[in-house]
């Protein structure tokens, strides 16, 4: 199977952190109070300026999609994303051959791919809001595709509440 790099917007198109610019001194004074927005994270807001500078810390801001990361401002659970699952212990970029003997960052990119970050617990409000703490760290797991599915229909997840009413 080939892979066409020039297609991964991660590979070629990703923002390079080292052209950000730093905030002035006076504008990271105002910022000095201002925390990161993700759950389970208390650091202070990024001192440079580009995408998620107004509610990510530096570390969450290079975690985006657009520096080559697999962070969504939208869907605030993809930052807590793991490297393995942590149910069977698979890690992609190690047990799977094919995905092993491609070149970084192409690996690490397919490999995160292949793991999703599930909700223990679902809130009430709409699991992709930053409410009732769904979406700290606590409440996260990250699973290979085939454990997810197994817990999704194990512990009944894929029904809906107007199927059980």
């Amino acid at each position: 199977m080939k892979i066409k790099y020039s297609s991964l917007r991660a590979f070629n198109k990703a923002r390079d952190p080292n052209k950000d610019k730093k905030y002035n001194d006076r504008a990271i004074e105002r910022r000095k109070d201002l925390k990161c927005f993700l759950d389970g994270c208390n650091r202070p807001l990024t001192h440079y300026n580009g995408p998620g500078s107004l509610k990510l810390c530096r570390e969450h801001q290079l975690m985006q999609r657009d520096y080559g990361g697999h962070g969504r401002y939208d869907r605030p659970y993809t930052f807590w994303k793991k490297d393995h699952c942590e149910e069977c212990g698979h890690t992609p970029y190690k047990d799977n051959k094919k995905i092993a003997e491609l070149p970084e960052p192409v690996r690490t990119i397919l490999a995160m791919m292949m793991l999703h970050v599930d909700h223990k617990k679902v809130g009430r409000k709409d699991k992709y809001t930053n409410t009732n703490g769904v979406n700290h760290p606590r409440n996260l797991i990250t699973l290979c595709q085939e454990c997810h599915m197994l817990k999704t229909y194990t512990k009944g997840d894929h029904v809906s509440e107007w199927h059980s009413k």
